[in-house]
């Protein structure tokens, strides 16, 4: 049942907002205690460990393929994301980062419009264009001072975007399942090699916390997967302004962190600004496979 697949939906988006929050907060934990290249390179592993099972069972067939550039870009791309998201949640408070990263689907759709050649319109634009003005708002430059960990935010959103973007182009041709292995298989070198030069074996006390991030990164990213595959993006979108609540929530209880008013105030607008889009999308869409429909006669 639609209803049935909605919940369930939502319900995966909540859990994967929450476990997101969750390795926010281990990243923010450590500080710069253990580099940002070796807990994605964990983040890494643990992703892959979880995805074996689901290849085993379905065989090594689905691994042929013949997209691996495009293959070889998305993982650029999304190693780099969260590389900058990482680097982001051990400087500055996770809500704040989370608050930027809702900045993803405007870029995305800039890209798609550039490089996809994806029709648009202006509304979408000025959704665009408002959702930065959120953006600024959350970053208020010339009143507080532009750190490096926001610019890691805003650049990790513009890497996702990319990611996304081609992932649009893969999922026309290539099987879900199939794009998740070959995202971690690719990205495992990219994560190990840098790691080798930065390697600081992690104490008792800084383990629990390496590995929950990895952890809780890993299976949130399944979860999120989860929720798209269950229901439809305008059911579950809203639902990812929960990582907010999450995050100011668990913030507050381990740091004593809790975002400002105008911090609220510019998530609220580029999430609206977001959503707005993906709310357009999806209808044009819609649209769409209606024109395609024959006619009954």
């Amino acid at each position: 049942m639609i209803l049935d697949r909605s919940i369930a939906g939502i319900i995966w988006m909540c859990l994967a907002m929450f476990l997101s929050a969750a390795a926010g907060a281990c990243v923010r934990q450590l500080g710069a205690e253990v580099p940002t290249l070796e807990l994605v390179f964990f983040r890494n592993i643990i992703g892959l460990l979880i995805f074996i099972p689901w290849l085993l069972r379905q065989g090594f067939g689905v691994m042929r393929t013949s997209r691996i550039p495009l293959y070889l870009l998305r993982v650029t791309f999304a190693y780099t994301a969260m590389v900058l998201l990482f680097f982001a949640w051990g400087k500055m408070p996770i809500a704040d980062v989370f608050a930027l990263q809702f900045t993803i689907p405007l870029f995305t759709i800039v890209l798609a419009v550039l490089i996809l050649k994806q029709p648009t319109d202006h509304h979408s634009w000025v959704a665009c264009f408002v959702g930065l003005v959120g953006a600024l708002i959350v970053m208020r430059p010339g009143v507080i001072e532009l750190t490096a960990a926001a610019a890691a935010a805003i650049a990790s959103a513009m890497m996702s975007a990319g990611s996304n973007t081609t992932l649009k182009v893969l999922t026309k041709t290539q099987n879900a399942g199939t794009i998740t292995i070959y995202s971690n298989l690719l990205m495992l070198p990219l994560a190990l090699i840098p790691t080798f030069f930065v390697w600081v074996t992690p104490t008792t006390e800084q383990l629990p916390w390496v590995l929950g991030a990895a952890f809780f990164s890993a299976i949130g990213g399944l979860c999120f997967t989860l929720s798209v595959g269950a229901a439809d993006a305008r059911v579950v979108q809203p639902f990812q302004f929960t990582r907010m609540i999450f995050a100011a929530l668990i913030g507050y209880l381990m740091f004593l962190e809790l975002p400002d008013t105008w911090t609220w105030i510019g998530a609220a607008i580029i999430f609206i600004s977001s959503y707005y889009i993906v709310l357009r999308e999806g209808t044009q869409q819609d649209s769409n496979q209606c024109l395609k429909r024959p006619e009954i006669k």
